[in-house]
């Protein structure tokens, strides 16, 4: 479990997990917030959780999931909860656009390199070269000499 929400009862410490400490309210044992919002990071979690979404939405839909699965959706609230305070529109949405942008420009660059490095295979003297060069016992020669001459 993120240590990050660990609530006051898993701690052992009296004090009230951030949720409780957010809205004022004593922490009774039992409470659906403490194990996945922590005293101290906890506050600014759920602050933003409570803005986004509001307190009682999501105590009901912690309260609806299996145990095993809490951590997980608290963790995945706050998440949408920061973006949707950064970007109030898209959300998480528009950092999963920039993810995949980058997956594009990368795939773009492998296919580069991987067209030069097969016309740079595809030249018989340095391809020769690199092939002879494949015996693990002598070192390979990058970049290959300048002055080629015809095999």
């Amino acid at each position: 479990m993120d240590q990050r929400f660990l609530g006051a009862e898993m701690r052992g410490t009296p004090s009230p997990c951030g949720a409780c400490r957010f809205l004022k309210r004593k922490c009774v044992r039992g409470c659906v917030f403490a194990p996945y919002f922590c005293h101290e990071e906890g506050t600014a979690h759920f602050a933003a959780i409570h803005h986004i979404f509001g307190a009682g939405r999501i105590s009901k839909l912690l309260s609806s999931l299996p145990i095993g699965d809490r951590c997980q959706a608290a963790v995945t609230i706050s998440f949408e909860a920061q973006a949707r305070i950064q970007d109030p529109v898209y959300g998480c949405v528009s950092q999963i656009l920039s993810l995949q942008q980058q997956v594009f420009s990368l795939q773009a660059q492998l296919a580069s390199f991987k067209e030069q490095a097969a016309q740079v295979l595809s030249d018989p003297c340095i391809g020769n070269r690199f092939m002879m060069a494949q015996d693990l016992t002598s070192p390979v020669e990058w970049p290959p000499a300048l002055s080629c001459t015809p095999c």
